[in-house]
């Protein structure tokens, strides 16, 4: 069964909200900062899969007259106001975690707080494998993002399962209190969900500055250009633009003084469908002109 965008975007708000739930619980109840700060990660992660949801659904609508491009730019934007939202949770960790070294606090119900990052860490690795299949297979940036999101989570749940095991051996076992443990690594979380931040605005940010498509589909695109247009036309002014899971397409194509214009509107239309069938979610548009080069109308 493939899941829609939507479908899947679904999914990925009623798991964060169930372990933000959760996580806040038993954070409050044995005090860790780093649960805390995993709660905090997973709270963002919820409103940045409430952005994805809504963001999937619009950019799904197709073009109307305010908007003949369509809506597909929102995923940009979403990814953006994620990245925002990441950079907000990693600030106030540090905050918080800051706070709790001064006051040397203490981590109790350490058991409860283990049992909830292995459910956590469980569930988002089955959410995020089920995003990044829909994402790659719908070439959406906002399920990519949130896909990510998930899966940095899978990693700090897992270094704070690391970290609340070491303080609870070292308390039962060896009598030693290591609770400076878990704010210190409540930081370390931070600075990396702040990694996460960066790498999310830097993906997102170029479409809405109208940047070109990734460089791997360019070549493809090229590929199929020269491949086509071998021994009939040749082709120059070639521009892309990535606008959420949708590219932008247009170039010259140069023929013959002697071609006809049917026959050259024939072949254009040809090369239109091949290049929109093999880039899925492209849209071309080609301008037809003759040769400049007049030793090759020769």
């Amino acid at each position: 069964m493939k899941l829609s965008k939507s479908q899947a975007a679904g999914f990925s708000v009623f798991s964060n909200l169930t372990l933000t739930v959760f996580k806040l619980a038993v954070g409050v109840v044995s005090g860790s900062m780093s649960i805390m700060a995993e709660a905090a990660h997973s709270g963002f992660d919820l409103v940045a899969s409430l952005i994805a949801y809504f963001s999937v659904r619009m950019s799904d609508q197709p073009p109307d007259f305010e908007h003949p491009y369509g809506h597909s730019k929102i995923e940009n934007i979403s990814g953006v106001l994620e990245a925002g939202l990441i950079l907000l949770a990693s600030v106030w960790i540090v905050y918080e975690a800051i706070h709790k070294i001064i006051l040397r606090a203490e981590v109790t119900n350490l058991p409860l707080g283990i049992g909830v990052m292995f459910i956590s860490l469980a569930a988002n690795i089955v959410i995020s494998r089920i995003l990044y299949r829909v994402a790659h297979r719908t070439n959406s940036i906002a399920l990519e993002a949130d896909a990510a999101h998930l899966w940095s989570d899978v990693l700090t749940s897992g270094g704070v399962i690391v970290t609340l095991g070491t303080i609870f051996i070292a308390q039962k076992f060896f009598a030693h209190k290591l609770y400076l443990l878990d704010p210190i690594f409540s930081i370390v979380i931070a600075l990396w969900i702040l990694g996460i931040a960066f790498r999310l605005i830097r993906k997102s940010y170029p479409a809405l500055l109208d940047g070109r498509a990734k460089p791997e589909l360019e070549e493809k695109l090229i590929g199929l250009i020269e491949e086509f247009c071998a021994g009939r036309c040749q082709y120059h002014k070639l521009r892309t633009r990535q606008s959420g899971p949708r590219v932008y397409v247009d170039f010259h194509l140069q023929f013959l003084p002697d071609t006809h214009i049917a026959d050259a509107h024939q072949i254009s239309h040809q090369l239109k469908q091949k290049i929109e069938t093999t880039l899925k979610g492209s849209e071309v548009i080609i301008h037809l002109e003759p040769f400049e080069d007049e030793t090759a109308a020769d």
